[in-house]
């Protein structure tokens, strides 16, 4: 795959356009407040106070016509810079990097029950931050040589716990972007470099089964179990919560512990048995389906 770079070019303090073979993007914002708004339809959400750890980021996509695809962005920080400061990025929209990308078929009304339960048999593959970092260039040409440089020179903040970098990993590499047909309004946020959150909005309207049928329940779930097995493979935290929201009502909060979810055989598992292994808030039956839940506070 040929290398493939993103321009940008300032067009007035706190405004960026950015041109990529996929479409254009502007970004606009200062310090602690980003937001990218592509032509694609896709929107990103940076907001954080630097060094507090106070910060979240939010990726939705205005338009139910879509394509699923891998994208990093143009404002990554380095190790050697604040996270507040603006570099360069390629445009990664299919990197064969790290991550398995053969799951990208969009759902449809007429999708069948396995698919949409099976959402958390593929996940993205582990990065391996130390070894990066202590190998400023890849192992052979089958790997990224832009893309690894990008994880090498964040690699030591992402180590040492720093949650404006974790943050701003998620924000370049977009590590859900395939998961944008099962829901949308992602939302990451932490206040502890052991643990990161996120809230998305479950897109049932996508899905042809009742909301009170336990496949239903086995979707929501599935996807749940994706979201956590995604930020263990990017990020080295030791728990991933996830919330999640059908229509603005809370119907899943669940905390995933590393050491009990990396034992798990994901091939194997029910999704919805899956959940009571964990801390979590879930109210369902075969009559009203989810119902309202508190979520987790961890």
């Amino acid at each position: 795959m040929g290398l493939r770079f993103r321009k940008s070019i300032s067009i007035m303090p706190g405004v960026k356009i950015n041109f990529g073979k996929k479409g254009t993007s502007i970004t606009t914002g200062v310090p602690g407040f980003r937001k990218t708004f592509h032509s694609s339809g896709r929107v990103t959400t940076s907001i954080g106070i630097p060094g507090t750890g106070i910060s979240y980021v939010k990726t939705e996509n205005k338009n139910r016509e879509h394509h699923i695809q891998r994208q990093t962005r143009n404002e990554s920080s380095t190790y050697y810079e604040p996270a507040s400061e603006t570099v360069t990025m390629p445009d990664y929209t299919e990197s064969e990097f790290m991550y398995d990308t053969s799951y990208t078929e969009p759902i449809s009304k007429s999708v069948t029950k396995n698919v949409v339960t099976d959402i958390h048999k593929i996940t993205d593959e582990v990065i391996d931050w130390t070894e990066i970092m202590v190998n400023p260039y890849p192992p052979d040409d089958s790997y990224d040589a832009d893309l690894w440089k990008y994880f090498h020179d964040v690699s030591a903040k992402v180590l040492s716990g720093d949650i404006d970098t974790y943050l701003q990993v998620i924000n370049d590499i977009n590590p859900l972007n395939d998961l944008l047909d099962y829901g949308t309004g992602f939302e990451f946020g932490t206040d502890s470099p052991l643990k990161m959150e996120v809230e998305f909005q479950i897109n049932s309207d996508n899905i042809n089964m009742p909301k009170n049928s336990t496949e239903y329940q086995d979707y929501v779930c599935s996807v749940a179990i994706r979201i956590a097995r995604d930020m263990f493979a990017l990020l080295p935290v030791q728990k991933v919560v996830v919330h999640a929201t059908d229509k603005n009502v809370d119907i899943l909060s669940v905390c995933f512990d590393k050491k009990t979810f990396l034992n798990l055989k994901f091939n194997f598992i029910n999704p919805s048995d899956t959940i009571s292994k964990f801390e979590h808030n879930m109210d369902f039956n075969t009559t009203s389906g989810f119902n309202s839940i508190p979520l987790l506070i961890v």
